[in-house]
């Protein structure tokens, strides 16, 4: 990143250094074009950010990375990432005992709990994972007219399943927990979790941006620059005009939205995630692993229980030791939507007392991090791939105009850069 004066001008100018804007500028580096990254914030990676605490590396949100994605796979270098992935599964908490939940070609030991967990009948639960392979073997194809995924699994599973393991699951996914996410989006997710484990990088989840970043030129990346305008050819900032080719908006969809009238924002889900010293061992959480926790009653009535506020909570440095130096143990917990009051955290803490078992009353919570725009809203008709153009010289990019998902962003930055320079621009 760089401090100096902005260009007067450039190539290109890509608005937002989030995943969608690095995504698109190495893209046009490689092709030859100079390009300037303005991003409004203090750093790269728009919503992908770690804070590094005393020791503790704290994702801004409860964040994951597939190895399996295919568009990463071309860009990213994952060996320097150094993944630690969580258990490829999910224990189910129902009435004080968990359930562990998983393909038991990743973990034999599971096999047991998967049949006899009270999720369900066998029927369903068997329905479910042969439905889950057939998507990923691509045999199973996507509803030529897209619909809710909650009546989807409703009527193809049951009901009990649904509320038991699929919806508190699938909610700490799509951060809504209507489940009323399009059941294409729902696809593409069972085939990356089927293809691969989900992981952080050893030293966070911003390690991904910063190995995007290092792949433009140096000076090119310029934060805490705010864009006031844009026209044909011109971008005016609170620094200084800068002259190009071609601009590229890459900023969050409501940014966008302000700067391109002609683009219509979603609506954003928002979570809350807090991370927790656990005062105990490793093992007492989770046997050791870095395994994901849900709730299995939080959908048992019309409404979720305000008891149980939490939609998922994992152990991190069990996951990844890194996470928490000098051997401490990091959990990190959301819930669904804003939660900024003392009471919230307190109802989290003896939430998580039931879940995992343990006495949670001298956690120590040392960060919680309210995110107002998490993902965008995948709602059905869901348009996996929309156009990057708006017209000539003007492009956009951002996970709400694919999937949102890590894959989405990268995907839809490499689909600006290729319209950009289709155009000759």
């Amino acid at each position: 990143m760089s401090e100096q004066v902005l260009p007067t001008s450039c190539d290109v100018v890509v608005i937002g250094a989030g995943l969608a804007g690095l995504t698109a500028a190495r893209a046009l580096t490689i092709a030859g074009r100079s390009v300037a990254v303005l991003d409004s914030s203090d750093d790269i990676g728009g919503r992908v950010r770690t804070d590094n605490v005393d020791g503790l590396l704290l994702d801004r949100g409860f964040q994951l990375y597939n190895p399996s994605y295919p568009e990463g796979a071309h860009i990213l270098d994952l060996k320097a990432l150094d993944l630690q992935p969580l258990t490829a599964g999910v224990i189910v908490s129902i009435d004080g005992r968990n359930y562990r939940m998983g393909n038991p070609k990743h973990e034999p030991t599971w096999a047991v709990d998967s049949l006899l967990a009270p999720v369900g009948p066998l029927k369903a639960k068997m329905g479910f994972a042969k439905y889950a392979a057939g998507v990923a073997l691509g045999g199973e194809k996507s509803d030529a007219i897209d619909q809710r995924t909650d009546a989807f699994l409703n009527f193809k599973f049951g009901c009990e399943i649904t509320s038991k393991l699929l919806r508190p699951f699938l909610a700490g996914v799509f951060l809504e927990e209507e489940l009323a996410t399009s059941k294409r989006f729902l696809d593409i997710v069972l085939r990356s979790f089927v293809h691969g484990t989900p992981s952080v990088p050893r030293y966070g989840m911003q390690e991904i941006p910063r190995q995007l970043a290092a792949q433009l030129r140096p000076n090119s990346i310029f934060c805490n620059v705010e864009v006031s305008a844009i026209s044909p050819r011109k971008v005016t900032t609170s620094q200084g005009t800068i002259e190009c080719s071609a601009i590229i908006v890459a900023t969050d969809a409501n940014t966008a939205e302000k700067l391109v009238p002609a683009i219509k924002a979603p609506t954003m889900n928002s979570v809350t995630t807090w991370y927790h010293l656990a005062n105990c061992a490793p093992q007492d959480l989770t046997k050791g692993k870095g395994t994901l926790v849900v709730d299995g009653k939080r959908y048992a009535g019309h409404q979720p229980d305000p008891a149980r506020p939490v939609v998922n909570t994992v152990a991190i440095s069990n996951a990844a030791p890194s996470y928490a130096s000098d051997g401490r143990v990091l959990v990190s917990s959301s819930a669904v939507g804003l939660h900024k009051t003392f009471e919230a955290e307190k109802a989290i803490r003896s939430h998580l007392a039931n879940l995992y078992g343990v006495s949670t009353s001298d956690w120590e919570c040392v960060a919680a991090y309210p995110i107002a725009n998490a993902l965008p809203a995948m709602l059905p008709p869901h348009v996996v791939k929309q156009t990057s153009r708006i017209v000539d010289g003007l492009y956009v990019a951002g996970d709400y105009r694919a999937v949102s998902s890590i894959n989405g962003a990268f995907a839809s930055g490499r689909r600006a850069a290729e319209a950009l320079l289709i155009d000759g621009l």
